[in-house]
């Protein structure tokens, strides 16, 4: 390059490009987004806040159900805009390509609705961070999300664009919720071709294909929509579509497989000491909050025979040994971090602790005093079963009244056959 040349400046957007992004339907299309996103998520803050897979979850369902729709209408209407205007031939006669016309109409509102999206995710992560024990959204899901809803844009604008009904944008928005929101109700492995799946991420991950995969499907058929519309060459559309096509039976054909055992899940991270309590390793952190709510009950059985040794929240148990614990999931007991109702909590550890799968031997007069006793030791284990003002059974007053040694004994006793269905074995009160 000589002295005089001057250097190349970098080509700027195209003055329609910018009016659109500026002043268009977009800037609306993704504040629509954000606070679509935003009271969903506020208005089911109870369900979600504090654990990083109900926050993803909620968002991947408003995304898809909520949002997607909303975006499809705005791009169907923005699609239908030479259409209102009677504008269609006077674009035919400028020299500009009719791709170049409808990118610059599309785009900006595809990457607003995004936009939104991110909002919405920043602050849905930034009210669970501080209350959650480690971890974050998964990658994967943000970038499937955000992909179907930029795919949502280009296949409304094609519906638009083809379709002069005025009342296309509203039809198409119901239309696409319910093709949406039906295929979750099927057991099929087809059903994972719905961008709305409700992914089951309790206790597993995507694979590292997951996200190219759906991604593929979903805006390999947006795509081949908008390039039959848009391109010149019609068949351009194939290439989109063919891509699409070859996706779809490996996601259908792997199905469950696309998610694999997340090890955090399927570990067991347990207090130190005798008994034990245990919790999945996503939640180790609630570890204090859990043993404490139990405190009243494990000391009441302390020393006494044939007690757990540990207190698991996993189902199926390992031996007489294991008595199961309500995993503390938000909505039910923990809020934004803290577990509540504790002693409700404590009641459901000795409800299932002395509860017996012997409906069956219910009938005959050994089984009704079985399960007077269970009931009454249930509530002697858990005070909180008792219901304020009813009067206690003369089970759990005979129980009450023994004295401290006679009392462990006969404990012990009963808890080596808590899990019997031989009534002959069991001590009665």
């Amino acid at each position: 390059m000589t002295l005089t040349e001057t250097p190349a400046r970098r080509k700027a957007p195209s003055p329609a490009l910018r009016a659109e992004a500026r002043r268009g339907i977009g800037p609306w299309t993704g504040l629509s987004t954000a606070l679509t996103l935003g009271v969903t998520m506020a208005a089911k803050a109870d369900a979600w806040q504090g654990d990083w897979t109900e926050t993803q979850g909620l968002l991947h369902s408003g995304a898809t159900l909520l949002a997607g729709p909303l975006v499809a209408a705005a791009a169907c209407w923005q699609g239908a805009r030479d259409h209102r205007r009677s504008t269609d031939e006077l674009w035919r006669s400028t020299p500009r390509a009719r791709w170049q016309r409808t990118a610059a109409a599309v785009l900006p509102l595809a990457l607003w609705a995004v936009a939104g999206y991110v909002v919405a995710l920043a602050g849905s992560s930034a009210a669970t961070w501080p209350y959650a024990g480690g971890g974050g959204p998964l990658p994967s899901l943000v970038v499937v999300d955000a992909a179907f809803l930029a795919a949502a844009a280009l296949l409304g604008f094609s519906v638009g664009a083809l379709c002069r009904w005025r009342l296309a944008a509203p039809v198409l928005a119901a239309l696409m919720y319910l093709v949406l929101g039906v295929p979750n109700y099927a057991e099929s492995p087809a059903r994972y071709l719905d961008p709305a799946e409700q992914y089951a991420l309790w206790d597993q991950l995507p694979v590292w294909w997951f996200a190219p995969a759906v991604v593929a499907w979903t805006c390999g058929l947006a795509a081949a929509a908008f390039t039959a519309v848009a391109a010149r060459r019609r068949l351009a559309a194939l290439v989109p579509l063919a891509v699409a096509t070859a996706v779809a039976p490996l996601i259908v054909s792997t199905g469950d497989g696309m998610f694999r055992d997340d090890p955090a899940a399927h570990h067991l991270a347990c207090t130190e000491g005798s008994p034990q309590i245990c919790l999945s390793g996503r939640q180790e952190h609630l570890l204090p909050q859990v043993a404490e709510a139990l405190s009243g009950l494990t000391g009441r059985l302390e020393g006494v025979p044939g007690a757990p040794k540990r207190y698991v929240a996993r189902l199926p148990l390992h031996g007489p040994d294991e008595a199961w614990i309500p995993p503390p999931n938000p909505g039910w007991y923990l809020l934004r971090g803290r577990l509540r109702d504790t002693e409700d909590y404590a009641w459901q550890v000795a409800a299932n602790m002395t509860a017996r799968d012997c409906s069956r031997h219910y009938e005959d007069a050994d089984g009704r005093g079985v399960g007077a006793t269970d009931g009454a030791v249930g509530t002697w284990l858990a005070p909180a079963g008792l219901a304020p003002g009813t009067e206690k059974s003369p089970e759990l007053r005979r129980l009450e009244a023994m004295p401290k040694a006679e009392r462990r004994a006969w404990l012990g006793r009963y808890m080596t056959t808590r899990t019997s269905c031989a009534y002959s074995e069991v001590p009665v009160l």
